[in-house]
């Protein structure tokens, strides 16, 4: 399992490589995948490309002064592929139970609603 910001790289890896080619991109394309809040420099970005290319994610042809010739492997597409299809799944999931609660929350407050009317009505 890939950290957070390594697979921020690998999807933009994925996503500028079309079909598994090889680009021709420069450091600061790549850069531009993290948020600020993750704080990724150059350095950090080396680390990281050098990560993905020894465990069989990516391959990179060349890399010289900040520019990179990269093509994701089919073991980083398909780590990128599994992952989206997660994430979709997660949020279907969670959109699932969110609706369930709303339902059974309504079906609670009519029951209840019902149960305090009769209880009213019975009583006067």
């Amino acid at each position: 399992m890939l950290d957070k910001r390594t697979h921020l790289l690998l999807s933009r890896i994925a996503e500028l490589c079309d079909g598994g080619s090889y680009k021709v991109v420069e450091e600061k394309e790549l850069l531009a995948c993290f948020p600020p809040k993750l704080k990724t420099d150059g350095e950090g970005l080396v680390h990281m490309l050098r990560f993905l290319s020894e465990h069989g994610y990516i391959d990179i042809r060349y890399a010289e002064e900040g520019v990179y010739c990269l093509s994701p492997l089919p073991e980083g597409r398909m780590y990128d592929e599994r992952m989206r299809r997660e994430r979709t799944e997660n949020r279907k999931r969670r959109l699932y139970l969110f609706m369930f609660t709303l339902l059974g929350a309504f079906a609670g407050a009519f029951a209840g609603a019902g149960l305090a009317i009769s209880l009213l009505a019975g009583g006067v």
